[in-house]
């Protein structure tokens, strides 16, 4: 916006005569609408002052301080918006409200870039003289009650003050400037961290925004910190922050309020302190302590020690009594005696009690003295003996007999021990396994994701299981590392487990598949229904429209199209229909070769047509497979058509078959490769999801189809890209021993 010099010319201005405690300045540059606006205000008992643009009206404003300005937006020299700007930079004129009316510039464009301006309320002409009239009261009253409010800040004991969205004050009550001992034209345009020292604080740590875009949601924010006052003493303010919003809702500047707390601080850090010490007393004590009601020896507190000692946790405790950590034969607080932990084990204690008031109650305050290893040393070192013994034989077997790969290792990845599952799949026998790191037993899975798993775990203890595919046997590993647990504290050893989830990741895929097509055949049933019989009406009212009106050729373009979109849609009801189509179980045995041969002939005059050469490598003393050879050729030519599609011009699509073997099962592959710009990664894991085609005019329902009736087959179509380039889809048939016998 270019620079606005204010000057002190008032042209035309004209006054009218009215109540004094209610002056509006109307701005206008057209005569007929300011004096109407003036009649009906003058009328209504309100003292008018006029100008003709934006500068006089300025001018006239800082003389006259009116109550509210009605400006109009389009104007000479300076229109409305600029007036809005100049009268909320000024200190004096800023809560002026003021009202902008246009009948030009009604598009809600413009009506926002009024209100940021600082606008009040926007009112299009021509309106209603009643609807001005109301409007200028509201303002007016709503001024009003802001000045009796801007009365109360000035009178309140607490801090009050506004600032901008770079933290800078624009506004302060007289108890702030009392506090800081320094006038408003000190501290006004100052920032906030600066005027109470606070330079030190990283708010936006504390979670206070102190730049913040207009658009942005703030929440209000509380914090308090030490600042000394004029005098020099040092005081605790209570301070709250929250963002002042214009009629957009836009954060435009924040509100803070600041409140002497330093005696309420002062007795709470009084208390804090005396509370501590004796908590740390109490918890630092190495023997365990209780507090009982003398009455029903319930526990009223415990501390540290005798949590650790007797195993129950504090909320345990507190809801039992002494009782219940004594043998049957012994009751109360006698000593010495015997006492059982969670555990069940039995322990020899001496207590010492002393009567105390705690929380108002009659209480004993119990300090117990652990004498179990003097009087059970012998004994306990015997049982130990004996228990580590058969837990470790225990241990071992049952370390062993687990059937998925599991590994003790340490947190650099170096292998302490190994179970026979993960010797099998390992490679090396279980004494080259054991010393050897996890990162090194190569490129196979699960070994590859456990050693990406372990480099991750080091940093950040991840103990959530992650999933991982060998594309080379067709598993599915979920692999899970467990630090572990030596005597209540963290080792530095982890046990790392492998399981084999391929059957379960199967059973999901199946079960989701099976969930989409239940859902896409009751879309399909309601699509045949609703569409497919007003297509085939518009379809036979074109055909006759074409017989009525053949010998006018300037429909025959309209009639072009309409018959384009027909087939589109007829297409895509029936691609829907087959995918939603149930499948029967009806398989013949067949040739590959032929299916691939009848493919490759439906489809040559689209490769013709694109400059593709199709070629076929399939081998005829390949074995036959179990097929519905309708709904399989439409599978071939799918994939044949997909490929010339995506192939240049002079390009070459071949189809080859090889068979592979995956696991336990041995497979027919059979490849449709082209020579395009392949599958985009992030393509790949969504390429057989229905109706997903970056092809102009593609349904997105051929790969879907396809993928189904593999399925169907017992199959699966896989895609991939060439090492070579382009893209590479394959047809994965199993291989049945009773069809080639």
């Amino acid at each position: 916006m270019h620079q606005i010099e204010v000057q002190s010319e008032m042209r035309d201005a004209h006054f009218s005569d009215g109540h004094e405690d209610n002056s509006v300045l109307i701005v206008n540059d057209l005569r007929d609408q300011l004096t109407l606006m003036e009649g009906l205000l003058r009328r209504a008992g309100y003292n008018v002052f006029t100008a003709q643009d934006g500068l006089e009206a300025y001018n006239l404003a800082k003389q006259e301080h009116p109550d509210l300005v009605i400006s109009d937006v389009c104007m000479p020299r300076v229109n409305g918006l600029e007036l809005c700007r100049l009268l909320r930079n000024d200190n004096q004129l800023r809560s002026v409200p003021l009202l902008l009316v246009s009948a030009q510039e009604t598009d809600t464009a413009n009506i926002v870039a009024g209100l940021r301006a600082g606008a009040d309320d926007y009112l299009e002409i021509p309106f209603d003289s009643t609807h001005l009239v109301a409007k200028v009261a509201r303002l007016l009253e709503r001024s009003r009650l802001e000045a009796n409010y801007r009365d109360l800040v000035e009178q309140a004991n607490d801090l009050i003050f506004t600032q901008d969205l770079k933290g800078n004050l624009t506004s302060i009550n007289a108890a702030g400037l009392k506090f800081l001992g320094l006038g408003s034209e000190e501290i006004l345009g100052e920032s906030f961290s600066t005027i109470f020292g606070l330079v030190g604080i990283n708010f936006n740590g504390a979670g206070l925004a102190v730049n913040v875009n207009g658009s942005e949601t703030v929440q209000e924010f509380r914090y308090q910190f030490i600042v000394k006052r004029s005098s020099g003493e040092e005081r605790w303010l209570d301070f709250t922050l929250s963002p002042l919003r214009n009629r957009l809702d836009e954060t435009v500047g924040f509100r803070g309020i600041a409140r002497d707390v330093t005696e309420r601080k002062q007795a709470e850090l009084a208390l804090r302190d005396s509370e501590e010490r004796y908590r740390l007393l109490f918890e630092s004590t190495p023997q365990p302590i209780f507090v009982c009601d003398a009455e029903t020896l319930r526990f009223l507190t415990v501390n540290e020690a005798a949590v650790r000692t007797y195993g129950y946790t504090r909320d345990e405790f507190l809801g039992m009594t002494i009782e219940d950590i004594t043998n049957d034969d012994e009751t109360g607080l006698t000593s010495p005696c015997r006492h059982q932990t969670k555990g069940k084990k039995t322990i020899y204690v001496e207590i010492s009690s002393h009567p105390i008031l705690f929380d108002r109650t009659n209480a004993e305050l119990s300090i117990v003295n652990d004498v179990t290893e003097r009087r059970l040393l012998d004994e306990g070192q015997q049982r130990l003996h004996a228990s580590l013994e058969q837990s470790a034989l225990e241990w071992r077997q049952t370390f062993d007999a687990i059937d998925f790969p599991v590994l003790i290792v340490d947190l650099e990845g170096t292998i302490k021990r190994s179970n026979e599952a993960a010797e099998q799949i390992g490679g090396p026998q279980s004494e080259q396994l054991v010393g050897r790191r996890v990162a090194d037993l190569g490129e196979i899975q699960p070994w590859k994701k456990a050693g990406e798993l372990l480099e991750r775990f080091r940093d950040t203890a991840f103990t959530g299981p992650e999933e991982a595919r060998d594309e080379t046997t067709g598993k599915t590993w979920a692999i899970t590392p467990f630090l572990i647990n030596e005597f209540g504290s963290i080792s530095d050893r982890a046990i790392l487990i492998a399981q084999d989830i391929t059957k379960r990741t199967e059973l999901e895929d199946s079960l989701r598949q099976s969930k989409m097509m239940s859902l896409l055949g009751s879309v399909v049933a309601g699509v045949a229904h609703e569409v497919r019989n007003p297509l085939f009406g518009i379809s036979s009212s074109l055909d006759a429209f074409e017989q009525r009106f053949s010998d006018r050729t300037e429909y025959k373009r309209y009639t072009d199209v309409l018959r384009s979109e027909i087939d589109r849609l007829t297409l895509l009801m029936e691609e829907l229909l087959e995918y939603g189509k149930p499948f029967h179980g009806q398989l013949y045995s067949a040739s590959l070769n032929d299916m691939i041969n009848r493919s490759i002939r439906a489809c040559l005059p689209a490769a013709e047509a694109a400059h593709v050469t199709l070629v076929n490598e399939v081998s005829d003393s390949l074995p036959r497979i179990m097929v519905d050879r309708r709904r399989l050729s439409r599978v071939f030519i799918n994939l044949i058509q997909n490929a010339i599609q995506h192939s240049p011009s002079k390009g070459i699509v071949t189809v080859e078959a090889h068979i592979v073997a995956e696991g336990n099962q041995d497979w027919i592959d059979c490849a449709i490769k082209d020579v395009g710009s392949g599958i985009q990664d992030e393509d790949v894991a969504k390429i057989f999801e229905p109706f997903f085609s970056k092809r102009r005019g593609g349904t997105g329902l051929g790969l879907a189809i396809a993928q189904k009736t593999m399925e169907e087959h017992g199959g699966k179509l896989l895609a991939r890209n060439n090492p070579e380039g382009g893209a590479c889809l394959i047809a994965r048939f199993p291989l049945l021993l009773e069809v080639n016998t």
